[in-house]
């Protein structure tokens, strides 16, 4: 009678949950937040600030970017320099936790390797379609994110609509007792957009720079600074490409809702076409800078810190 083999050992569940590219994504993003919220905060505002006034009309509380939190610095504390902060880390770990863990496998599907034909836009395609399912997955947590980063106690410097909550849950509270399930995916489709458009940008475009500048010998001799390099390079294109999504993004949750409807745009193209009319191309380029002076040290962090997580938890193995 033959012996019979005994099942390879395998990892118990916590350490494969540990090690999981959703875990180490999430925990790396979440990271980010923290560092990224105050630029976070004076984008939404900037791309708020005379909406679908013209620029002779529109008063500028907010100077750039720089100027703008030294005003909510003044007039709100320091705590309003983090607003949003909480459901920012959730939104991080939700929707990037999903983005990243679908991109690699959707990579696979498409064939998004360097050796095969096409390889730019499959990967771009990849990169899209991942960013489309995290927005969806955390559409609800950048709502909340959104309309507590907007609001402000003083009038004077307050811009949009003013959506009073005290904080993530009453927020989500609120706005389920108020509209519903679908109140909480309010604008999800201008989120779809904007994701969708960085995500292609930005997965696609570190791939492809991590991937040519890696060959230098500088690079060879320091491999720790190629993911920070690759990141802060990447971060340019995708502050131009993302910048008019990411605005009538903001402008779709921000916009005030009477009767479960949103009083000011119907949808993304509706809202794209609304702030062309009135404000221009300008209106859909407000807070580019705070939006790079955002994705720099994002995109940065969120690679590092993410590259950081993953060889923490393979010291598990070990």
């Amino acid at each position: 009678m033959s012996g019979s083999t005994s099942p390879p050992h395998s990892k118990p569940l916590w350490i494969q949950f540990l090690q999981s590219t959703f875990f180490t994504a999430a925990v790396g993003t979440a990271l980010t937040s923290v560092v990224s919220t105050p630029a976070e905060v004076i984008k939404t505002r900037l791309q708020l600030q005379g909406e679908l006034m013209s620029s002779s009309n529109a008063q500028r509380i907010y100077k750039g970017p720089f100027h703008g939190l030294w005003v909510i610095a003044k007039t709100e504390g320091v705590r309003g320099v983090w607003k949003g902060l909480v459901p920012g880390i959730w939104y991080q770990i939700a929707m990037n936790g999903t983005r990243l863990t679908f991109h690699h496998h959707i990579k696979d599907i498409v064939g998004a390797h360097p050796e095969n034909r096409f390889f730019f836009f499959r990967n771009i395609l990849a990169a899209g379609t991942a960013g489309i399912l995290g927005a969806m997955i955390g559409s609800p947590l950048y709502l909340v994110k959104v309309r507590l980063q907007s609001a402000c106690s003083v009038a004077s410097v307050a811009v949009g609509h003013q959506h009073h909550y005290t904080g993530m849950i009453e927020a989500i509270q609120s706005i389920f007792k108020k509209e519903g399930v679908r109140g909480l995916w309010r604008g999800v489709e201008g989120q779809m957009l904007r994701v969708g458009v960085g995500s292609s940008v930005q997965l696609s475009s570190y791939d492809q720079i991590k991937h040519f500048i890696g060959s230098f010998e500088f690079f060879q001799r320091y491999p720790g600074l190629l993911p920070m390099v690759s990141a802060f390079i990447t971060s340019f294109p995708v502050a131009v490409a993302m910048n008019p999504v990411d605005c009538v993004a903001t402008r779709l949750y921000n916009q005030p809702v009477v009767n479960g409807k949103g009083t000011l745009y119907t949808g993304p193209f509706n809202c794209l076409r609304r702030t062309l009319q009135e404000e221009g191309m300008k209106g859909l380029y407000k807070g580019t800078f705070a939006n790079y002076v955002r994705l720099g040290p994002h995109t940065v962090c969120t690679f590092v810190f993410w590259e950081q997580t993953k060889k923490l938890v393979a010291l598990l193995d070990e």
